[in-house]
């Protein structure tokens, strides 16, 4: 399991460095043994960033990336499209409920993605339900939650991922190592809210900047 980071099927000597700039400051424990993230729709080419929170129940089972989405246009409380990007390149699929999230990690209003949606720049285009996430702002962060019924609280990692993921080709399966005690700069890597910093006491996050 020495390629957890890479895409299936890169050689174990090829890597791909984000240069000289250090992310991670100090890696004090991980997962005995790291994950398969699901990279449906993921373009080739396309360079996950690492630090990103990873739920990883089992040894050598499915990771899920606990991507943020960003809402992109206005949602009235009638309205029946959302428009969302992924902060990490993770695609929305069908089936994932997401859900603006307080600071508790708990969300009034969650919805169940479904249907094929529309993408351009980026930006994914679902069709809702009037009503299912009432009115969101742009701006607004979406996070994946547990369900869609009276049980609406985030998923939380079990730690960060450790490296960077570069996809060789469209789908398929990549995997991914994940740190449950260390240092990492938290201005290098995208925001983490505080609900999820609270699941990973083993990691610290410095900052460069105030």
């Amino acid at each position: 399991m020495s390629n957890y980071g890479n895409y299936y099927g890169v050689p174990a000597d090829k890597s791909y460095e984000s240069g000289v700039v250090p992310v991670w400051l100090e890696v004090k424990e991980r997962k005995v043994a790291g994950g398969t993230v699901d990279l449906t729709g993921v373009a080739a080419g396309t360079l996950i960033p690492l630090g990103i929170p990873v739920s990883l129940k089992t040894m050598g089972g499915e990771a899920k990336f606990l991507e943020t989405y960003t809402v992109e246009a206005p949602v009235a409380a009638s309205g029946t499209s959302l428009k969302i990007k992924p902060l990490n390149g993770i695609v929305p699929k069908a089936g994932m409920i997401v859900g603006k999230c307080d600071a508790d990690g708990k969300a009034a209003k969650a919805v169940a993605l479904s249907g094929t949606p529309s993408v351009s720049n980026g930006v994914y285009t679902f069709t809702i339900t009037a009503g299912d996430l009432g009115e969101l702002s742009k701006g607004d962060k979406l996070y994946i939650v547990s369900e869609a019924g009276d049980n609406k609280v985030a998923v939380l990692p079990d730690g960060l991922s450790w490296r960077q993921i570069h996809v060789e080709a469209e789908g398929g399966k990549g995997t991914v190592a994940v740190v449950t005690k260390g240092q990492i700069l938290g201005d290098r890597i995208s925001a983490v809210p505080d609900f999820y910093k609270a699941a990973m006491p083993g990691i610290t996050f410095e900052y460069e900047t105030a």
